[in-house]
């Protein structure tokens, strides 16, 4: 991680009150998000859709807090940071709780492919999602909670900066790049650049494109149900309809079990209003990791800091609960 010694006082204290607040809003909505779901738990907890919500928000809560902590459990007097007022112990606390919110995108991953089962070409229920799949989405997505308790006996938890995270102790004892060097030994976090790209980034970006192909695939899956409705509306308009048109409306209706026109034009009209919602849910995520991941690359290549960068990292990574409130409340709704 990269020091913000070279930032005006002004910067640093912006980069640290950022946080604040926008981790604040994310925990409010995060734990909106529960509450409206298990104040109706009779009805939406049998299905998949809101117990995989449900997963990703109760993480979120403890991420968001964490984040929205700031720079408040840096051990105190750290050179360079803002509001430091913690000890290697709250420090720690921090990182692994931070360390914590790789469980939602693994989340959203497991949404995207609950989005997919439900829209492909030959759907799957819900009932046969959640006795076939559900259990491996939920036992998946806790993978990143094992990468957490790993950095515990490693020691990987010091001052980022930002905030507590996978960093080396002190700062000092690595290069430029962030490898370490053989002149100046690591007190904690050793090979914390190492770590970062195997038990964070590395799954992040996985997921980033496990994601998109998903998406892609969804995309094409809404089109061609779509181009199939289209298809046999136009066959019930025509009085002397072609015998090589009727024998396709038949093989289309034979492959979507024989379904009627009406019928047929209100499940496209769900599975749009279904691909809208994933699309907003995978926004919100694309959204939240953006500049990050941005930030950490320019970090990599340029061996410095960007204080716009720094600024928007500490902005939206922290607001994902917040943004999938949005979404849950005022967006594409199929629940």
């Amino acid at each position: 991680v990269f020091s913000t010694m070279v930032f005006s006082f002004s910067q640093r204290k912006a980069l640290s009150i950022i946080p604040h607040i926008t981790g604040a809003l994310s925990v409010i909505g995060s734990l909106s998000i529960l509450y409206d779901i298990l104040k109706d738990r009779s009805r939406k907890l049998h299905r998949p859709y809101y117990r995989l919500l449900l997963g990703m928000s109760f993480f979120d809560v403890f991420a968001s807090a964490s984040l929205g902590m700031s720079t408040l459990p840096i051990p105190k007097g750290t050179e360079g940071v803002y509001g430091a007022m913690g000890t290697t112990r709250t420090c720690a606390a921090q990182g692994f709780f931070i360390q914590l919110m790789l469980v939602s995108p693994f989340y959203n991953l497991m949404l995207a492919w609950y989005y997919l089962l439900l829209g492909k070409n030959k759907p799957l229920s819900e009932e046969a999602i959640a006795s076939k799949y559900e259990k491996y989405m939920h036992a998946f997505a806790m993978i990143p909670v094992l990468f957490a308790v790993m950095g515990l006996p490693l020691t990987l938890y010091n001052s980022a900066d930002l905030w507590c995270w996978i960093a080396a102790y002190p700062p000092t004892c690595k290069n430029k790049d962030g490898t370490h060097g053989p002149d100046w030994p690591c007190e904690r976090g050793e090979n914390a650049w190492l770590f970062r790209w195997i038990i964070f980034f590395g799954p992040l970006w996985f997921v980033i494109i496990a994601i998109t192909i998903i998406m892609i695939m969804l995309t094409r899956d809404v089109r061609r149900e779509e181009k199939q409705a289209i298809a046999i509306q136009q066959q019930t308009r025509l009085r002397r309809p072609s015998f090589e048109m009727v024998e396709d409306v038949r093989r289309e209706q034979h492959m979507q079990n024989s379904i009627p026109p009406r019928a047929q034009s209100a499940r496209l009209e769900r599975s749009k209003q279904m691909f809208h919602q994933a699309v907003f849910y995978v926004g919100v995520f694309y959204v939240t990791w953006m500049f990050g991941t941005i930030n950490r690359l320019v970090q990599l290549i340029g061996g410095q800091n960007n204080v716009a960068l720094m600024i928007l990292h500490s902005t939206f990574t922290p607001m994902q609960g917040f943004l999938n409130f949005l979404v849950y409340r005022h967006g594409p709704c199929v629940a």
